[in-house]
């Protein structure tokens, strides 16, 4: 990558680093750079790993997410030898999906961020817990009661996982307090008056999942919705159908936010490449590759009843509601230094305001301050003043609060296939997940989604 070059930076570089670079502590984006490559975090995993789908699903989603921003490895050290239970590589010794993800063998070290999944006989003073049950997942102190660590609700394990990368993030980039707080989440009653670790903010036993949804955008968020629904127990895979939305092609970038993105599909439309791993799955997969421009309605007997909709766009979404499905789950996430960590869910038809009335008149997004000094020095270095600013308006982003929306989003769904009210809106911030908000949407779902009942 030419460092001075403001195109091929676009091109190639590490969202994660623009973190420093728009936060103006890094003096150019080279520097930026060498700092994720100093990133190392170690897993370690307990026997529970051997017969608990669950705690591979949430040491599968650690490794994919921390294996992006931690350059310099991700190290897990436990016993791997045994047969995966979840994803695209069900039956491969687990060992084998652990390395296709990113992560490497290695022993427990001292003073590296340290994930744990569950019982291990060793940890360091301020390691990172993951722990989950029911519709709750997320991490606590390393002297804190766990959960059961029983749930039927797989997006609680990732959501653990993804709760866990976070942490360690915030741990490489010195906050002092990882490792000595709980911090997690409810996917059941996500707003702040619930206690997430306590059994009244649960749900019932999980009873079907959805098996016919409508995907549009294959980004950051679409991307980590789909990796959590690959994760989900499903007893007849093979009649899950997908109908994938997107225009957009892989970029060097990408693989930095987009979880299911990998070398060797630079170029390729997402909607392939996403729609190839869903079929190893088992899934079956429609793919559309033209603009969501709402020239279309929805087909009640051909189309699914669901509309998931991650892209970041706020035209199409302005739009969601135009054809006409009967339920509809957005999410949108911060791009800056100052709210990258922020995301919000939304449902449709909402009691609230429409989609329409929230982006129909919305505002074009503000570029980077040019002042910061690695916008100066690569300034002083090109001509490309266009491409410098493109580049400025390129969004910060890691792929853990993609992955923590993920699973709102599709929580939000089973929600309504569990007989509950989705909300209309869930605001967090996962640098503040204390003031996060939710609000119920007491709109009248009649059309229940496509479904595969649970044994």
């Amino acid at each position: 990558m030419n460092y001075n070059d403001p195109v091929q930076l676009k091109e190639f570089l590490n969202r994660a680093a623009k973190l420093d670079v728009d936060g103006g502590s890094a003096a150019d984006f080279e520097q930026a750079v060498r700092r994720l490559e100093t990133h190392r975090v170690q897993v370690r995993v307990g026997f529970e790993v051997a017969r608990s789908a669950s705690h591979q699903a949430a040491l599968l989603t650690v490794v994919n997410i921390a294996h992006r921003f931690a350059l310099g490895g991700v190290f897990v050290d436990g016993d791997l030898g045994v047969e995966n239970l979840v994803g695209p590589d069900v039956g491969l010794p687990l060992r084998d999906a652990v390395r296709k993800l990113g992560g490497t063998d290695g022993k427990f070290e001292s003073g590296l961020p340290t994930i744990v999944v569950g019982t291990v006989s060793e940890q360091s003073e301020h390691a990172i817990i993951v722990t989950f049950e029911g519709w709750r997942g997320g991490v606590v102190r390393r002297s804190s009661a766990r959960l059961s660590e029983i749930t039927s609700v797989m997006p609680a394990a990732v959501l653990a996982g993804a709760m866990a990368t976070a942490e360690a993030f915030s741990m490489l980039r010195g906050n002092v307090e990882v490792g000595r707080r709980a911090v997690g989440l409810s996917l059941w009653r996500p707003d702040a008056s619930n206690d997430w670790l306590g059994s009244d903010s649960d749900g019932p036993e999980l009873v079907a999942l959805p098996d016919h949804l409508w995907v549009l955008g294959l980004g950051h968020l679409g991307q980590a919705f789909l990796w959590t629904l690959m994760l989900c127990d499903f007893p007849e895979p093979q009649k899950v159908r997908l109908t994938l939305q997107d225009m957009d092609r892989v970029s060097n970038s990408t693989q930095s936010t987009s979880i299911l993105s990998w070398p060797g599909t630079i170029g390729q439309r997402k909607t392939r490449e996403v729609g190839s791993i869903l079929e190893a799955r088992g899934f079956q997969t429609t793919l559309i590759e033209r603009p969501f421009d709402g020239n279309f309605g929805h087909d009640g007997k051909m189309d699914p009843a669901v509309l998931v909709c991650g892209v970041d766009n706020a035209l199409a979404r302005a739009r969601l509601e135009t054809p006409g499905f009967p339920f509809i789950v957005e999410a949108g996430i911060g791009h800056t230094s100052m709210d990258f960590s922020a995301l919000r869910v939304h449902t449709f038809p909402s009691c609230g305001k429409s989609a329409a009335e929230l982006w129909g008149k919305q505002e074009s997004r503000s570029i980077a301050n040019l002042d910061k000094p690695a916008y100066k020095r690569l300034a002083d270095g090109t001509r490309n003043i266009c491409g410098l600013e493109q580049l400025a308006e390129t969004a910060v982003g890691v792929p853990f609060v993609g992955t923590v929306g993920g699973c709102i989003m599709l929580a939000e769904v089973l929600r309504l296939l569990s007989g509950d009210q989705p909300d209309k809106l869930v605001d967090l911030d996962l640098r503040s997940v204390k003031g996060r908000r939710a609000f119920a949407n007491s709109m009248n779902f009649g059309a229940v989604p496509s479904f595969q009942p649970l044994p």
